[in-house]
């Protein structure tokens, strides 16, 4: 079933001045093309929600971080629109793919961006059950390559962007294994982003990758003690016994 957007004429201004990026087709182009009805519906609904997503997300970078505001509110109508978005693009993957040009980087920004929904709702409530589905997302994104192809640094740059957010994510799991993969693989694109970008931005991404491996090894120093000076042994307190299941799933392509 097509999802139907009752969008305001406020929303329909918005779209129209919003150009899909990577070449993607504008309302006006989705119009002029060779469309069934059905497929020029589809295409719509889909370019609405994922505008609508993008101006809900970027909204709650503006609440704020403390006090007794109703930030809820504004969480679950994102997550929300991210949810049909996501199950929007599963289910017309095809028609999207050929009809409209989706890219699969595109589909990486909307994991991506659940990933952070689900970062951010864990530290605003302790909820670590949010950070294992935000570890999901990422994972999953990582398997499927959805970064993997592309013309420019501008998706490179969309790729060290989610990796920095992914060992973040990882550090916290007491992933440690994970985030020598990730440290190894950011280092690579590091190396690809010297060939585009100048000596100071690649040395900013370096650093970032510094600061990885002297956090990791400082780990290692980290003891608790008692009193009389015995060691604690702490176990991590995200055992997978308190470990849930994602709402939303990630499709195999």
């Amino acid at each position: 079933a097509v999802v139907s957007t009752q969008s305001t004429g406020k929303d329909d201004q918005l779209i129209h001045k919003l150009l899909i990026p990577q070449g993607n087709l504008t309302y006006e182009q989705i119009a002029m093309q060779d469309l069934s009805t059905e497929e020029r519906k589809l295409i719509n609904d889909f370019v609405y929600l994922m505008e609508k997503s993008k101006q809900l997300f970027q909204q709650l970078r503006h609440l704020p971080q403390h006090g007794q505001f109703n930030w809820q509110v504004h969480f679950s109508r994102t997550f929300d629109c991210f949810s049909k978005l996501w199950k929007f693009q599963q289910d017309h993957r095809g028609i999207l793919d050929l009809k409209y040009g989706l890219q699969r980087w595109q589909i990486g920004e909307i994991a991506s961006k659940i990933g952070q929904l689900y970062y951010h709702y864990y530290l605003r409530t302790s909820d670590t059950s949010y950070l294992q589905e935000a570890l999901v997302f990422y994972l999953a994104m990582r398997q499927r390559n959805y970064y993997n192809k592309y013309e420019d640094d501008t998706i490179l740059l969309k790729k060290l962007r989610y990796y920095t957010r992914f060992l973040v994510v990882a550090f916290m799991v007491n992933k440690m294994d994970l985030v020598l993969e990730l440290k190894t693989e950011m280092s690579v694109l590091i190396e690809e982003l010297a060939e585009t970008r100048s000596a100071v931005e690649v040395n900013e991404w370096k650093a970032i990758v510094s600061e990885v491996t002297n956090f990791r090894g400082a780990l290692n120093h980290i003891s608790v003690t008692r009193m009389d000076t015995s060691t604690v042994f702490l176990s991590h307190r995200l055992l997978p016994e308190n470990r849930v299941l994602p709402e939303l799933t990630l499709s195999p392509n």
